[in-house]
């Protein structure tokens, strides 16, 4: 497990979403689910995800992070100059090589950059929220630029034509988490300074035991694809459960503290299971997943952009990633920023 004390301040989020909008009925319809016996509404009464954002092929990885970058860098009231690192944090990439950062970079005009990019799943953005604290913590930055660009719609078409040459209804259940998922772009902006809140305690933790509960491969001509949602969001809530005391020890903080929980949003269930885990109020956890489903990586900054923090409150991430890799994260809206 990773604890990490934090020394940054969360100063600017950003979000893009394409702007085609697909219901979930569209896509069982598409599936021809009521081939097998499925309803065509089905996925919308068992997750609670009515539609999601799909972008088209002309915006790639690096164009939805960076129309969420440019949104964050003005939020955080900086210059794209003013950036010391950028950090692409997203799940898939349109090539191997170059860093998918080093785009970004060039889009923005954020030459004084050092790039790079890391891959965790869903958990990328947050993991990249670790590191730029890192960096400025030790005094080698004060503005780092993490972000992230979502097309898990690759998957659901992919899956799609899977089902075209094998409909059952266990082949459809089976595949049906890669109907859950939404296209989006995310930016957060973490500075040695700044107006947002800080960054206090980051626990980081991973259980490879459930590895094998959400995956997708690149095979030959198709994508393998597992998501087993039942298992893997009750495996994420326990090992929520089991970090969630020493978490609230180390923020020296009780859940009636708590103003904002934002939640990874994978549906209504699992939704309202976490804050009952966390014993915070279902009214303080706001949700994303109803109009937009479970956008990966770009979950935390979507959310938290759409759903601003007040000022004083005390905020919980709790993030989580196939793997099964979780956090858990507290940040103080009420402390002062730094200065010097």
């Amino acid at each position: 497990m990773i604890n990490q004390k934090g020394n940054s301040w969360l100063s600017g989020a950003g979000a893009y979403l394409p702007q085609t909008v697909v219901s979930s009925e569209e896509l069982m319809r598409e599936a021809k689910s009521d081939a097998v016996g499925v309803r065509f509404d089905f996925l919308e009464r068992c997750t609670g995800i009515k539609e999601r954002r799909v972008a088209p092929p002309k915006e790639t990885y690096a164009t939805l992070a960076y129309k969420a970058s440019q949104k964050a860098i003005a939020d955080a009231n900086i210059e794209s100059t003013d950036i010391d690192g950028v950090i692409y944090c997203g799940i898939d990439t349109e090539y191997p090589e170059p860093s998918t950062a080093h785009e970004i970079q060039a889009m923005l005009g954020a030459h004084n950059a050092a790039c790079l990019d890391i891959s965790n799943a869903c958990l990328g953005l947050l993991n990249g929220l670790s590191i730029a604290d890192l960096y400025i913590g030790s005094g080698a930055a004060e503005n780092i630029l993490i972000c992230t660009g979502e097309k898990p719609s690759v998957v659901t078409y992919d899956v799609i034509k899977q089902l075209a040459t094998n409909r059952s209804k266990e082949n459809l259940r089976r595949l049906l988490g890669a109907f859950t998922v939404g296209d989006a772009g995310g930016a957060f902006v973490i500075t040695k300074s700044g107006g947002g809140p800080k960054l206090d305690v980051m626990r980081f933790k991973t259980n490879s035991v459930h590895a094998n509960l959400c995956y997708a491969k690149q095979q030959d001509g198709y994508i393998e694809f597992e998501m087993n949602m039942e298992t893997i969001s009750r495996a994420m809530i326990d090992e929520h459960q089991k970090m969630m005391p020493g978490t609230y020890a180390s923020l020296g903080w009780h859940p009636e503290n708590i103003g904002a929980l934002y939640c990874h949003q994978v549906g209504a269930r699992p939704h309202r299971k976490m804050t009952q885990m966390a014993n915070v109020p279902i009214d303080k956890a706001p949700i994303t997943y109803d109009y937009y489903g479970n956008l990966t990586s770009a979950t935390f900054a979507v959310n938290y952009d759409a759903n601003r923090p007040k000022t004083n409150e005390k905020i919980l991430f709790l993030g989580a990633g196939s793997g099964l890799s979780i956090c858990q994260i507290g940040l103080d809206f009420s402390a002062v920023p730094c200065t010097n």
